[in-house]
């Protein structure tokens, strides 16, 4: 099992690769071609911590089976005490410092020192050895570090959430990139496998059923308001939500519900799912992330989860109220900015006596919010205009809108200059047609205020 793939020798002080393999450390010297150059004493590989100590077990009871062979049974030394009384030092050091670790909060899971009955000598001492120093159990998906320490790998993943030094020896360690798609340790998972099948498939079915919460299954971003319908472009960066979103790109659909920060004393219910389009990973750990707005929910049970919010939701679907209705009974007014032959000036938004009334037709109301939207493009400063297009697209056509009427009022809504909590109003509206009359509501306001008759916008 330990035989070196370079000298196809025992393994001798073992290091451990990049890709997972393990070599002696004899055929890693970082030594210059030129002979007048003294190589750095501190450049030496190091050797790998936890195989070391696996050969080593090994290796010691394969020589006391072969000496015991050797033995009569009346000169046989009887050291069943001293083994035990070593076992239970080791199991009271380490587990007076799993519990110095674990956060009062944290459930309580059996660590692997906590040897099941029946177990051997040589078990007890492989187990000790392949406990995660992070988690203390048995090592799941083992990865070893540059500085030769292993560990979970999403054990190592959390903890460079928080640091980029070792959790062990404090050694500067690579970027986050460097581990974000790691080869696990291909020698310590063969014996783990080959001592500790049973308890490693536990340790696995145990991670994913911690990972599917029953009741709050959803990851809920507290950032910013969005639509469905709408873009949104997100910079993960705290340790808390770096791990949200690798936990999200690890299931089959990728998405997130994303939330406005809350009011003091407050709290939000409503929110949009958002789902996950293109993921820029940065070598610090930090993401740009694309995302594309699919639903609106309301949150039924919330909780948190390693930080960051869970929620129990429920889907908000749109009524199928009189939009068809009005639709076919309405004759379709005409495209807003277009003009007549003989008059090439700007289109005219009607004055605050014209405004639709409550009994307004749906058609009438997307007419005249895309009146407003043509007036916005054509007053606001460049650089406003530009960032709207950038961010949410031109304004649609008459046809699109009557095609797609929901989508439309979110993004009427999303390009107001109005406060945030405003807008925030349409997301529990089940009603097409309410949602279109409160942005007719919000646009006949902006028509009053002094500053918007002046053509001065600034959102």
């Amino acid at each position: 099992m330990f035989t070196c793939i370079a000298c196809r020798a025992r393994l001798t002080i073992p290091t451990t690769l990049r890709c997972g393999h393990s070599i002696c450390a004899a055929h890693t010297p970082p030594i210059c071609p030129d002979p007048a150059c003294t190589p750095d004493p501190e450049a030496t590989a190091h050797h790998d911590v936890t195989l070391t100590k696996l050969i080593a077990i090994l290796h010691d009871d394969d020589d006391d089976d072969h000496n015991a062979r050797h033995v009569s049974p009346t000169t046989q030394p009887d050291d069943n005490d001293d083994d035990d009384d070593s076992d239970l030092l080791t199991h009271l050091k380490t587990e007076s410092a799993r519990q110095k670790a674990t956060r009062p909060s944290s459930p309580l899971l059996r660590p692997a020192h906590e040897f099941p009955s029946g177990m051997t000598s040589r078990q007890k001492r492989l187990l000790t050895e392949l406990t995660c120093e992070i988690c203390y159990m048995l090592l799941y998906d083992p990865v070893t570090t540059p500085c030769q320490h292993t560990f979970c790998a999403k054990c190592l993943h959390r903890s460079l959430d928080h640091s980029s030094a070792c959790p062990l020896c404090r050694a500067a360690l690579p970027p986050f990139s460097f581990f974000q798609s790691h080869p696990p340790n291909a020698l310590i998972l063969r014996v783990i496998t080959t001592y500790f099948k049973t308890d490693y498939n536990a340790r696995a079915a145990a991670i994913l059923q911690a990972e599917r919460d029953a009741r709050l299954d959803t990851p809920i971003f507290v950032c910013q308001l969005c639509f469905p319908g709408m873009p949104t472009f997100l910079h993960f960066f705290e340790p808390r939500y770096r791990l949200m979103l690798r936990r999200c790109l690890e299931s089959p659909h990728p998405s997130f519900g994303m939330v406005m920060p809350p009011r003091p004393g407050a709290q939000i219910d409503y929110g949009t799912m958002l789902e996950i389009r293109s993921v820029q990973m940065l070598p610090d750990g930090r993401s740009m992330v694309e995302t594309w707005g699919t639903w609106r929910f309301r949150i039924l049970e919330r909780g948190s989860l390693d930080g960051y919010m869970v929620a129990r939701i429920e889907r908000i679907e749109d009524y199928t109220d009189e939009i068809d209705v009005d639709i076919d009974s309405t004759p379709a007014p005409s495209e807003p900015g277009t003009s007549s032959p003989h008059d090439d000036s700007e289109p005219v938004l009607p004055s605050l006596s014209e405004f639709p009334t409550a009994s307004s037709p749906t058609p009438l109301l997307i007419s005249h919010c895309l009146s407003f939207l043509t007036h916005l493009h054509n007053h606001s400063t460049p650089w406003v205009v530009q960032r709207l297009s950038t961010s949410y697209g031109p304004p649609p056509s008459l046809s699109t809108a009557l095609a797609r009427p929901g989508s439309f009022s979110f993004y009427v809504a999303i390009v107001l200059p109005i406060d945030e909590s405003e807008k925030a109003k349409l997301l529990p509206i089940r009603s097409v047609r309410m949602r279109l009359r409160l942005c007719v509501w919000w646009i006949e306001g902006l028509r009053r205020e002094w500053w918007f008759d002046r053509g001065c916008v600034i959102l």
